[in-house]
């Protein structure tokens, strides 16, 4: 009997156990063991500029941003910058997929606005503002190009200008008068073709287009240019007519053979390496791995004047380049992001480290460097006497036209223009076509 009793309450109690071990199952919290290493994360800013591969400022940027690692190991900032056109196309894919940057670099223009009226650029205004000492480092006139609705979008550090590049030592070598008007450009254009000098280096490329936005300025001036649109919706005369003189120059031969194949390294190539006289291009082809800042060899001068033209003799485009820093809508959300990116833009746009990007290149700083200011050049010098002497400051022409409609229209159409197949004024009603 004791024994039968024993048995049932040892089974009584097994079963309790059970029950009570399947309630626990039901009941329980999952916790995440993580290993030791998870502690030492590093936090990831994501970060893209055009000063990447072949750019003049490229390797100023990698140390600027190695410098920033060890200043702050705890942050691994992923660097995607890249050089020419493919750029714009790959911020605007990461924007357009969600997966945009946390800091950014990028110029004024159709796409900033865009971006901001999206609401993927984060509002700067009290960041910067709480600093007064920061504020104040940037040039008042230049809050412009990065302000919308009396709201700050990007912080400025750099000032580009165009001209017309030559090789004086070209000139000089062939006895070619340097051009001041158009009459005087075809001129020189004849006389480099006679000797087996490419006259112009060109690519038809949006970077290559510089040559036309600068035949449009001094055509056109700087009201045209900012306003090419009048009231009824059409395209500014200057547009068209740039386009008519860009078929003239190619039929007296002043581009590259094979157009198609180059491509803007190798378009700046020609002229760096003596195969072409002339390039239309920025401050920006001035620095490392492209024009030396102490080539003696070689001048920049505003384009030459156009036949009729509204502009100065000394007008240049002038304005923000891809030196004005950016943070992106998502990541200003994220508290952690904001603080992070928050500091790397203030050390980006440090006098410190803008004097390393204005080193030995035709950057000209948006503000004041201090004892961080490199040496002159020769040719930064003449790049700020350009600026200096201009009467006339034109912004970009491409920036005042809807980007998308510029290059996959205006751009990509310019190779019928050049060969015939295609007027000036067919051009531009696809543009109307696109537009409404």
């Amino acid at each position: 009997m004791q024994k039968k009793y024993v048995i049932a309450l040892t089974s009584i109690t097994l079963c309790l156990i059970f029950l009570f071990a399947v309630y626990l199952s039901s009941n329980r919290q999952r916790v995440t063991v993580s290993p030791i290493e998870a502690f030492n994360q590093k936090e990831k800013i994501s970060f893209i500029s055009s000063w990447g591969a072949y750019d003049s400022k490229s390797q100023r940027l990698k140390s600027i941003l190695k410098k920033l690692y060890d200043k702050y190991p705890y942050l691994e900032i992923e660097d995607s910058s890249m050089a020419g056109e493919d750029f714009l196309f790959i911020l605007k894919t990461d924007f357009a997929s969600g997966n945009e940057p946390d800091l950014f670099g990028l110029w004024p223009g159709s796409d900033f606005n865009l971006l901001v009226e999206q609401n993927k650029v984060a509002d700067l205004t009290d960041l910067v503002k709480s600093d007064e000492a920061w504020y104040n480092q940037f040039k008042e006139a230049t809050w412009d190009y990065v302000t919308v609705n009396d709201r700050i979008y990007g912080l400025p550090i750099e000032i580009i200008y165009e001209g017309l590049f030559i090789n004086k030592d070209l000139f000089e070598k062939y006895d070619v008068k340097v051009p001041t008007n158009f009459e005087e450009l075809l001129n020189a254009v004849k006389a480099f073709k006679e000797v087996g000098i490419i006259p112009i280096a060109y690519s038809e490329t949006p970077e290559g287009s510089y040559i036309y936005q600068n035949m449009v300025m001094k055509l056109g001036g700087k009201e045209d240019i900012e306003n090419p649109f009048d009231e009824e919706g059409q395209i500014k005369p200057c547009f068209i007519e740039g386009m008519y003189y860009m078929k003239q120059l190619y039929e007296a031969g002043a581009f590259p053979d094979r157009l198609l194949y180059i491509d803007d390294k190798k378009r700046n190539e020609l002229f760096v390496n003596k195969e072409a006289a002339m390039i239309v291009q920025g401050s920006w082809l001035i620095g490392y791995n492209t024009l030396s800042g102490d080539d003696t060899t070689v001048d920049v001068i505003p384009f030459p004047d156009m036949p009729g033209g509204k502009a100065d003799t000394t007008a240049i485009i002038y304005g923000c380049g891809n030196g004005i820093f950016h943070i992106s809508q998502k990541a200003w959300e994220d508290p952690k992001l904001r603080q992070s990116c928050s500091l790397l833009l203030k050390e980006l746009t440090s006098p410190e480290n803008v004097g390393i990007l204005a080193g030995g290149s035709g950057f000209i700083s948006n503000i004041e460097l201090g004892d961080y200011a490199p040496p002159a050049t020769v040719l930064s010098t003449k790049g700020e006497e350009l600026v200096e002497n201009a009467k006339e400051l034109v912004g970009p022409v491409d920036s005042f036209i809807n980007r998308g409609i510029w290059e996959n229209i205006i751009i990509k159409r310019f190779p019928n223009v050049l060969k015939g197949t295609m007027t000036p004024e067919a051009v531009f009603d696809e543009v109307y076509a696109a537009m409404k």
